[in-house]
């Protein structure tokens, strides 16, 4: 990605993240005071009633029959008033807390939203890019994992069944391959000549597979009989090298280990097939449906988050390009191709992070303070 889209991400995205999130811990601030606000309140009650009371409990000593009827009564209407003013408070602030929680669960929504969109569109350089394939009851589970400069990590899920190959289960005859592949030998009763047995890898379901940089790693496993295959490369398709393994209740072959069994071995229609196998999973890492993890300063939930820190990550690896960027916008400076930066929408995106943050982040980029506040 090219730094002038990666930091119109930031400036949107990254930013609406920590707006969003910090509206939410605002809200929760609320909430906690508004708790805190009934149990003043209804100690407030109580000491008003016992006060009360006190005074009729006076009364009721006196020698006037009048003044301890009176008494009496006032006690008893006392008593229900303060139950009423209770139930009028605590109702009151339940509605209240009810309204901060669903608005905390927007805020926090919206955030996680602002953050997928964020690094949906892997806006910092990539150190090592991992997709799984997996399958369960008959549909494809997949994902990617990401690694990236500075130590952030972060996994998506992804829409398997838009894929042309997992949208059900996957085996190499969907992609009209017909491979077969040597596991044993036999020898017939009359001749001493030893014929390969071979099992149909075409035939065999994917179970599961992982790729990284051109490499792959994948299961395949025949119904009904046990038998699997296990199928790894080392990189690019053609130069790499490829593992074969097969396995049944009966015997366990590394077939890439055998040279008497290898000579049967189509690899170049084993190596074609894997190709568009990779090909297929390394396409799939663009169709990123849900961030199921991020971490940057060890592993966290995503609800505990701090978009914050986040945001002061990410321009403490990707700042020394932005501000080069925005620097040779300012001089006139011709940018690369297809690169273009509206500095005065970099600067008005900086007021929504709040005044502290804000001074912070403006000066990673290079503009004063003075600038900022104009812009």
């Amino acid at each position: 990605m090219q730094a002038a889209e990666s930091l119109g991400k930031t400036i949107t995205n990254l930013f609406d993240a920590v707006r969003f999130s910090d509206h939410a811990k605002e809200l929760e601030e609320a909430a906690r005071n508004t708790e805190a606000g009934l149990q003043t309140a209804l100690d407030r009650l109580e000491a008003q009633t016992e006060e009360l009371s006190q005074f009729l409990s006076a009364m009721k000593v006196d020698n006037e029959s009048a003044l301890k009827e009176l008494a009496r009564q006032v006690e008893g209407f006392l008593a229900t008033a303060k139950e009423q003013a209770k139930a009028k408070l605590q109702k009151t602030t339940i509605l209240q807390l009810e309204d901060f929680q669903r608005e905390i669960a927007s805020e926090k929504d919206k955030a996680l939203k602002s953050l997928e969109a964020y690094f949906a569109s892997d806006p910092i350089p990539i150190i090592e890019n991992v997709i799984q394939v997996r399958l369960n009851d008959g549909l494809y589970e997949a994902r990617t994992s990401c690694e990236c400069e500075g130590g952030i990590k972060y996994d998506f899920r992804l829409a398997a069944q838009n894929s042309r190959l997992f949208h059900q289960p996957f085996a190499f005859s969907q992609l009209g391959y017909d491979l077969r592949v040597p596991v044993r030998f036999s020898k017939g009763p009359l001749s001493k000549t030893r014929t390969p047995g071979y099992e149909r890898l075409d035939q065999y379901v994917l179970a599961d597979a992982e790729t990284s940089g051109g490499r792959m790693r994948a299961n395949f496993v025949k119904s009904g009989n046990w038998a699997k295959m296990k199928l790894v490369t080392s990189g690019d398709q053609a130069g790499g090298f490829i593992g074969l393994e097969y396995g049944d209740r009966i015997q366990a072959v590394n077939i890439m280990n055998d040279p008497s069994l290898v000579a049967f071995v189509d690899m170049e229609a084993l190596k074609r097939a894997t190709e568009e196998l990779v090909s297929e999973m390394t396409h799939m890492s663009d169709r990123k449906v849900a961030l199921l993890r991020l971490s940057f300063n060890g592993e966290k939930s995503l609800e505990d988050i701090n978009c914050r820190e986040l945001l002061q990550k990410v321009m403490g690896i990707m700042g020394p390009g932005y501000r080069a960027l925005i620097k040779k916008t300012v001089t006139g400076v011709p940018l690369g191709d297809g690169e273009k930066l509206d500095v005065d929408f970099v600067q008005g995106r900086l007021k929504v992070l709040g005044d502290e943050l804000s001074q912070s982040i403006s000066q990673a980029l290079g503009f004063t303070v003075t600038q900022v506040e104009q812009g």
